[in-house]
C-alpha cells in the first residue's frame, strides 16, 4: 500500500478545496499542478465558485495531493478545511480573521493563511536546509491572495466565541462595513510523503497491536523511526538551523515536535519551516530536542521519558487551532519522576531511545525495508480502529489530549477487541 493507502485510513475522507484568482512566484513551476494564476483554497463561497476539488488535509490548513515526479504536492495556508471559522468568499473578495495575541509564530495571525514574510521566510529556510543537506521538502513556490479582507479578534477564545454568537448576515455586513485589508500567501512544496510521524505513534496505542505486529518488531521500527528523526534534528542543528523554537512568555513555542516529521519505508523527512531561524544557541537546540519527543506524542508517558533523556525544561506555550494544548503537565513535575510503569511503556521508551540515539549519537537503528513497509501499514490500520473505539473522527489530527482522557476512561470488552481487530487485519493487506 502506497502513501495514498496510508492516508486513507490515517485521515479517512478528503476536504473540498477551489481555484481562485491570484498571482505566484514559483521556483518549481513544473512541480505546480495548477495555472499560474490559480490558487488553491478552502473556504465557503456565497455563491458561485469553482468546481470542487478532492484532497487529503495536511494539518488544519493545508492539503496535499499527488504531484510530479512521484512526490506529494502540498499547498500550505490555504484556508481552513471546515468548521464555522473558514474564510469566506464573497464577490471577489476573501474573508477572514487576524488574531493579535495567539501563542504561536509571531503572535499575530492570519487566520488559516500565512503573512508574505511568513511565507518568503519559510521558503527561504527550506531552499537553506536544502543546500545544507538537511531533509526538507522541495520548495515549489509562493501563492499571493488578492482582495483579503480580516476582523480583528485578540485570540482563538474570543473569535469562537463571536463567530457562536453571530449570525452569518451579521458577520458579513461586519466584513463589509470594517474588515480591513491585509496581504495573505501560502506555500507550495514538494515531499515524499505527507504520512505523519505522530500518526504511525497513535497506532501503537492499540490494545491489540501485538497481535498484527510481533511486539519485537514494533520497538525495532519505534527505535528505527526515533533515531532517524532525531538524526534529521540533529543536522539541522549542526547545520545552525533551528526546527522553530521561540523563548515567550516564560515557557516556548515551537515547530520541533512528531507531527512535523514525515515517514514512508525510506526514513523520516522533515517539514514545516516557517518559525525556522539560524542560531547557535545550545540550550534552544536541547529543548527543541525535548519538543521532538515529547510534543504531539501520544504514547504514554512520554513527556516523563524525554526529561530523563534530554532534561527538564519550562512549561510550553503553544496555541494549537481546534485543540486544547495542555496535554503535558509541565508546572506540577518537581524533580525527576521515574519513567511511568503504564501498558505501551516498552513502545515509549523505544522510541525516545532512538530519538536520542539519533541526536546524540547520530545514527540511524537499522530495521529492514519490508519490515517499515509492514509496520506502516499495521500502524496506520490500528490508528483507525482506535479512533473508532474511542469514538472520534478518523480524520481527526493531533489529538494527544482527547485520546489520553478517552483511553483513561475507556475499557474495551473483548467482543469489541476482537471486532476490532479483525478489521484491522483485513484493511493491513
Amino acid at each position: 500500500m502506497g502513501v495514498e493507502g496510508l492516508l486513507r485510513l490515517l485521515r479517512g475522507r478528503k476536504a473540498e478545496f477551489h481555484l481562485v484568482g491570484g498571482s505566484t512566484s514559483l521556483l518549481d513551476p513544473s512541480s505546480y499542478p495548477f495555472e499560474a494564476e490559480e490558487i488553491p483554497i478552502l473556504c465557503d463561497f456565497e455563491q458561485g465558485g469553482t468546481p470542487g476539488i478532492e484532497a487529503h488535509t495536511s494539518g488544519f490548513r493545508s492539503i496535499v495531493m499527488p504531484g510530479a515526479g512521484g512526490l506529494w504536492f502540498k499547498a500550505k495556508a490555504i484556508g481552513i478545511p471546515s468548521g464555522g471559522s473558514k474564510p469566506i468568499c464573497s464577490h471577489g473578495r476573501i474573508y477572514t480573521y487576524h488574531l493579535s495575541e495567539a501563542y504561536i509564530g509571531t503572535g499575530r495571525l492570519i487566520w488559516g493563511f500565512s503573512t508574505v514574510d511568513e511565507a518568503r521566510n519559510e521558503i527561504d529556510r527550506m531552499v537553506e536546509a536544502r543546500e545544507l543537506g538537511c531533509p526538507a521538502p522541495r520548495p515549489v513556490g509562493i501563492g499571493f491572495y488578492g482582495g483579503v479582507h480580516v476582523l480583528d479578534f485578540r485570540d482563538r477564545e474570543e473569535l469562537f466565541e463571536t463567530l457562536a454568537s453571530t449570525p452569518r448576515v451579521d458577520l458579513l455586513g461586519r466584513f463589509r462595513g470594517s474588515g480591513r485589508p491585509v496581504e495573505a500567501a501560502c506555500v507550495f512544496m514538494a515531499q515524499p510523503t505527507d504520512v505523519r510521524v505522530d500518526e504511525v505513534l497513535y497506532g501503537f496505542l492499540h490494545p491489540l497491536i501485538g497481535e498484527v505486529l510481533d511486539p519485537r518488531d514494533c520497538v525495532g521500527f519505534l527505535r528505527w523511526m526515533g533515531s532517524s528523526c532525531g538524526l534529521n534534528l540533529r543536522k539541522h542543528h549542526d547545520s545552525g538551523l533551528l526546527h522553530g523554537t521561540i523563548p515567550r512568555g516564560g515557557g516556548f513555542m515551537t515547530n520541533s515536535h512528531t507531527a512535523n516529521h514525515l515517514v514512508d519505508e525510506v526514513g523520516t523527512y522533515t517539514t514545516d519551516y516557517h518559525m525556522a531561524y539560524r542560531s547557535d544557541d545550545r540550550g534552544l537546540r536541547r529543548v527543541e530536542a525535548f519538543f521532538l519527543a515529547s510534543l504531539m506524542n501520544p504514547l504514554p508517558g512520554a513527556a516523563y521519558a524525554a526529561e530523563g533523556a534530554f532534561g527538564r525544561h519550562r512549561p510550553l506555550i503553544y496555541d494549537i487551532p481546534f485543540e486544547d494544548s495542555s496535554q503535558f503537565p509541565f508546572g506540577q513535575l518537581g524533580g525527576r519522576p521515574p519513567r511511568p510503569k503504564v501498558p505501551g511503556e516498552e513502545f515509549t521508551e523505544a522510541f525516545l531511545d532512538g530519538v536520542s540515539e539519533g541526536y546524540n549519537r547520530r545514527r540511524v537503528r537499522s530495521v529492514g525495508t519490508e519490515l517499515r513497509r509492514e509496520a506502516l501499514l499495521k500502524a496506520a490500520a490500528c490508528k483507525k480502529e482506535l479512533f473508532r473505539l474511542l469514538g472520534l473522527p478518523e480524520w481527526m489530527e493531533r489529538g494527544v489530549d482527547q485520546v489520553a482522557r478517552r483511553l483513561a476512561g475507556k475499557r474495551f470488552s473483548e467482543g469489541e477487541l476482537r471486532d476490532s481487530i479483525a478489521r484491522v487485519e483485513a484493511e493491513a493487506v
